[in-house]
């Protein structure tokens, strides 16, 4: 039996119906939060609410969200509240962590380099979260009833769908069968009855534009479009990881190159390097080694050798999150959002394009 499952069966802990999509409205608010907050203050030159000594900072306000967010599931029972919630939490903390700076530091500094590198982690826990809620993992009777339970409750306010009706079937079908426990397959009788003998139905109905326009994608993401799009992503984002290292050869070979002028461009608050040299070297190197491992990447996959070039490139976009984005939060501060990402889109890309053209590889 898995850790994870271990885990919850001590503490009798049961995922809720849906709790990925949950999940997901809340990292996509917090984002959401952090980056509009951000651009916002930037563009209007950091004003404040209050005068005098009183300044009331957004802080507050994310925890006031975040309090509200925690009492909806706590007083009301609707199912629909708990997007509503997820939302709010993740408005809420992304008002909270926007502020970190101001609570590690003495100067109370906003702008204190170390803080865009904490919003990062915090956002990547969140999303190994998701993750890990998102792996299937088995469940017994006792997880099954509960959600099920859980959507047969929607049928007070309106009929089941039918995939909603599709899945209380199945998994009661399996409780009754599989489960050793009378007392579980009695109640999953009962459920299965009640499903079943509701007569209501929903007329159907066509798939909203986003789920249109996601299909139609899909259809067109056959195996060569798809390597294309994939070579020209790692093309590109190595190009980006070797800016900085070429800026700084061109830096003491030819200062005063066009070239050079060029690289020298940006946009956002950066750190100086000689305010943390350690770092800075420690950045240069992994923008190397991961830029050119992705245009050997780019060139195996163009050779036809998809495994390797493919596992090579995950390993690269790992490593980046992981480690190179936190260094890059830190000298580029929120600049880099933009290049974390594409990498995120160019990993899900990957992803897909490995489960979907790379058969299993099958030990002799």
């Amino acid at each position: 039996m898995h850790s994870r499952l271990r885990f919850l069966k001590l503490w009798k802990l049961i995922e809720r119906e849906n709790a990925v999509r949950y999940m997901l409205f809340s990292l996509l608010s917090f984002v959401a939060t952090v980056s509009i907050v951000r651009t916002f203050l930037a563009l209007t030159g950091y004003p404040q609410i209050g005068g005098g000594t009183i300044h009331i900072a957004h802080v507050l306000w994310g925890g006031l969200i975040l309090y509200i967010a925690a009492i909806l599931p706590v007083i009301y029972l609707n199912p629909r509240l708990h997007l509503l919630g997820a939302i709010l939490s993740g408005v809420g903390a992304g008002l909270f962590i926007d502020e970190v700076g101001k609570f590690i530091t003495r100067q109370y500094d906003y702008f204190f380099p170390a803080a865009a590198p904490i919003i990062y982690v915090f956002f990547l826990l969140i999303v190994i979260l998701v993750v890990m809620i998102r792996r299937p993992e088995p469940r017994d009777g006792r997880a099954e009833l509960v959600q099920a339970l859980e959507i047969v409750r929607e049928q007070l306010y309106r009929p089941l769908e039918a995939a909603e009706r599709i899945h209380v079937e199945h998994h009661m079908t399996e409780v009754m069968q599989t489960d050793p426990d009378k007392l579980h397959r009695d109640m999953a009788s009962q459920l299965l009855v009640l499903v079943q003998s509701d007569p209501r139905t929903l007329p159907g109905k066509a798939p909203n534009r986003i789920v249109r326009i996601a299909n139609r994608l899909k259809d067109r993401l056959t195996e060569p479009y798809l390597g294309w799009l994939i070579g020209i992503g790692m093309i590109l984002l190595s190009m980006v990881m070797l800016k900085n290292p070429l800026q700084v050869w061109l830096e003491q070979v030819a200062p005063g190159s066009s070239l050079y002028a060029f690289l020298q461009s940006h946009a956002g608050r950066q750190i100086a390097p000689v305010e943390a040299p350690v770092l800075y070297h420690t950045r240069l190197i992994l923008e190397v080694v991961i830029g050119i491992t992705l245009l050997l990447s780019t060139g195996l996959l163009a050779a036809g050798r998809k495994r390797i070039a493919i596992i090579l490139a995950f390993l690269c976009l790992l490593t980046s999150m992981a480690v190179l984005d936190m260094l890059l939060f830190y000298f580029e501060q929120f600049s880099t959002v933009l290049t974390v990402a594409f990498q995120f889109l160019l990993l899900f890309g990957l992803m897909y394009y490995r489960r979907k053209y790379i058969p299993p590889h099958k030990n002799p």
